[in-house]
């Protein structure tokens, strides 16, 4: 089962996955809880972030996704750099998790799973 944890450190490491994958056509991988994780299915989820609020698609997109440090990412977007941007991050994550379990998107209906 996804979960905020689990999407937090796949989205940190899809650079590197997407490096892996040009070298070793590697698009699968098992995550810490036993669960097979899909590239493509990682990277559909990242191309949903445009349906979060401006603030948790840039905490994402610049803490998780391109690593910079909290502080960094913070002066990035524009606020203070005390502000708490992995919360950000996380709770936009959370929606994520709530929209695939509403069924909000397409690909991950009752049927289909990350």
């Amino acid at each position: 089962m996804l979960d905020v944890q689990i999407l937090r450190e796949l989205f940190r490491q899809l650079q590197q996955w997407y490096s892996i994958y040009e070298s070793d056509q590697v698009d699968v991988i098992t995550g810490p809880n036993g669960e097979q994780y899909c590239l493509w299915d990682v990277e559909y989820l990242y191309k949903q972030l445009w349906r979060l609020p401006k603030r948790q698609r840039e905490a994402i997109e610049l803490y998780l996704v391109q690593n910079m440090r909290e502080a960094d990412a913070a002066v990035a977007m524009g606020v203070s750099a005390t502000n708490p941007i992995g919360i950000y991050a996380t709770v936009g994550l959370g929606k994520i998790i709530d929209m695939i379990a509403a069924g909000t998107l397409p690909r991950f209906g009752s049927e289909t799973r990350v």
